[in-house]
Parts: C-alpha cells; sequence; structure tokens
C-alpha cells in the first residue's frame, strides 16, 4: 500500500511510522504541510527534523511551505477551538487532495499520535476529507506510541518543539524551555 503520511513534526512522526513499517506492506509518502507553524525559525527546525527522519528512515517527503501568520493573527484572532479546528482542516484537506493527485492507496496524520490534540476532530475531518476527494483514510489511533516515538526521537537529536505551531500556542505554552521569538 502506498500511504501519504502528513508529519506535523519528526518526533509525532517517528512513533507513527515505526507502527506503520513494523505492519509491513507500506510504502509511506511524507508530507510536511504545516502552514500553522510560525515563527520561520521554528517551521525551519521542525523541517530540518522531518528532513532528518526522512533520511534516517529512506522515505521520500513532499514538502509543501505555507506560512500563514496573517491569516491567523487577523481571521481566527486567538479563538482555540475555532483556530484549532481550522489548522486541522487546512491541512487536512490537503493530505486528502495530495493523495488523490499522487495516485496514493490511503492518507493519515502524526497528529493521531498527539495527546495534546483532539483526536476525535482530526478523525471526523479526516473521514469527511476522504470522502470528498474520494481517497482512503487509514485510521489508527496512535497515541500509546507517543511517549516511544518522542523518546526514540531524543535518541536521535531531532528537534523537540515546546508548542504546538501556531502564535497563539505558543502565547499560551509554559514550556521552561520555549525559545524566545518576536511576532
Amino acid at each position: 500500500m502506498k500511504l501519504l503520511l502528513h508529519m506535523c513534526c519528526a518526533p509525532c512522526a517517528t512513533g507513527v511510522l515505526k507502527k506503520l513499517t513494523d505492519t509491513g506492506n507500506v510504502s509511506v509518502f511524507g508530507l510536511y504541510y504545516n502552514p500553522n507553524i510560525h515563527p520561520e525559525q521554528e517551521n525551519s527546525a521542525r523541517l530540518a527534523s522531518v528532513q532528518a527522519l526522512s533520511r534516517d528512515e529512506q522515505f521520500p517527503v513532499f514538502i509543501e511551505e505555507a506560512m500563514m501568520l496573517d491569516y491567523w493573527k487577523e481571521k481566527l484572532q486567538g479563538e482555540k477551538e475555532l483556530r484549532c479546528s481550522t489548522c486541522y482542516a487546512l491541512r487536512v484537506d490537503r493530505m486528502a487532495e495530495m493523495t488523490r493527485e499522487r495516485g496514493m492507496d490511503a492518507f493519515t496524520t502524526s497528529l493521531l499520535i498527539s495527546p495534546w490534540q483532539n483526536h476525535e476532530t482530526i478523525k471526523r475531518l479526516c473521514e469527511a476529507a476522504a470522502e470528498k476527494y474520494k481517497v482512503d483514510f487509514l485510521y489508527q489511533d496512535f497515541r500509546p506510541y507517543y511517549r516511544e516515538g518522542k523518546n526514540e526521537a531524543w535518541r536521535r537529536g531531532y528537534y523537540m518543539q515546546k508548542y504546538c505551531g501556531c502564535v497563539y500556542s505558543y502565547q499560551e505554552s509554559d514550556h521552561k524551555k520555549k525559545p524566545v521569538y518576536y511576532f
């Protein structure tokens, strides 16, 4: 099966990738499309780690750069439920569309491994996008593999982000090692 794996970051993708490849019969193609991640330095650090994971595990990654800071600041104005569901929907729609464009068999996302994301919303949006684009969505609850994937990513030296990605999640993060950015 040719599977398009949307990757939000290397730590999350590491656990998902291990689970997918352990089952065999899966050829993974990555997609890095995350217009929510700001600023540029943060996006670059996450992308570099995704590329390192791609090299380490020997699978191709499609990279679609899109910085949408103005959209996040002006249109969504910080409403958490609205901004998160919009963020998921943008990425999910693109992964389903690319699955069809590239002739892949199915798609999934590393967002489904994070205990910090709204799992049911992501699943619902993926199912709707699969129907819209007439492609298959490979659903699996990857959350049990979160810690293992994160530990492996840390062992490999991948960048470990301190917030979800958007300007608002940066402001909300109280992580003591959060980098200092000015938006």
